[in-house]
């Protein structure tokens, strides 16, 4: 029995012993191999910086622990983001997946005067590359707006990246997919008609086509000369009595303007018809026409309430909904 006892122990001693220098090992390769790893995505277009970083977890998990980090880049649009406290671990049995948070919070920013959202907290999760690609997930708590973004507000986002194993051959392969999830938006200001808070807003797409590399205008040029397009699979919209759902395709015109062709479906049309006649689009005098033909396309969808499907389509900076002009797009510069 004493010597089945010793037997033990000195195994559990030397899987300890194994364990955390394996530990050690992964650790110090992780401190040495960081750097380059950086360096490499600049290479790619993204550029990773940070004041100092550590490793800890010892013994459950590996963690990062990364002070002052920012990231930058210029695809598929200008960006930057920073985080005083930034925080990735993973277990020792699968480093391809990591969960990731910023507890003290963190703020992307577009270039220039642009604006940008702080949030109160993010958190996440990475699953590197593999057979399905890269899918990264990130939630978002209590997000404040500035720059032009000044006044908003969001409680709650949620977004997917997910990033195919091999770069496109064709403009009919996918560059990533995403998907983005809105709760509780709080506007600048009120909408005539619609009000001040968008409950919640979601969408879904896939960018099919490269991005080659060189400036944002220069890529965005030769993507749409190739044929890229966007797919929006899911989009949903609920804004007070509002409700619309949407998909279709986009894409830029040879100014390398938003264009394209969606189906909708909406409740509560005389809510858009009405922002319509507030915003100029539409003449007061006209209003009570369009709503009465709107009004003989309505049908009862699933839950009983009148819906109507319609062709929406984006051209010339303008927004259509069927043949009428409901919306004003802003021009993109792209610089």
């Amino acid at each position: 029995m004493r010597r089945f006892i010793l037997s033990l122990f000195l195994g559990l001693a030397a899987g300890c012993a194994a364990y955390t220098g394996y530990w050690i090992f992964l650790a110090h390769r992780l401190q040495a191999e960081i750097g380059p790893w950086a360096e490499s995505q600049r290479a790619h277009g993204t550029a990773l910086a940070w004041q100092s970083v550590a490793v800890e977890g010892f013994p459950a998990v590996l963690r990062l622990r990364f002070t002052e980090a920012t990231a930058s880049g210029a695809k598929p649009l200008p960006f930057a983001a920073s985080a005083p406290l930034l925080l990735a671990e993973t277990h020792l049995w699968d480093l391809r997946h990591w969960r990731v948070s910023a507890p003290a919070g963190a703020q992307a920013t577009l270039p220039g005067a642009a604006g940008g959202l702080t949030g109160a907290r993010v958190d996440g999760t990475v699953a590197l590359a593999d057979g399905d690609g890269t899918r990264i997930d990130i939630m978002a708590h209590t997000l404040t707006g500035s720059g032009v973004a000044a006044g908003l507000s969001i409680a709650e986002a949620e977004t997917q990246l997910v990033v195919p194993p091999r770069a496109p051959a064709s403009h009919r392969e996918p560059s990533f997919g995403a998907s983005l999830r809105l709760a509780e938006i709080g506007l600048p200001m009120a909408v005539p008609n619609f009000g001040k808070e968008i409950e919640r807003l979601r969408l879904a797409l896939t960018l099919n086509g490269a991005l080659p590399p060189g400036k944002l205008r220069d890529t965005l040029a030769a993507w749409r000369q190739d044929g890229g397009t966007v797919e929006l699979t899911d989009g949903a919209l609920q804004w007070g009595a509002l409700e619309a759902s949407a998909n279709g395709t986009l894409a830029l015109d040879e100014q390398l303007q938003p264009m394209g062709a969606l189906t909708a479906t909406i409740e509560n049309h005389t809510a858009i018809v009405d922002a319509a006649v507030a915003g100029g689009m539409i003449r007061a005098r006209d209003a009570g026409l369009v709503k009465a033909m709107l009004g003989l396309m309505a049908k009862p969808g699933a839950d009983g309430r009148q819906q109507i499907t319609l062709p929406v389509s984006l051209q010339n900076d303008r927004v259509y909904l069927g043949p009428a002009q409901v919306a004003a797009l802003p021009r993109f510069s792209w610089e």
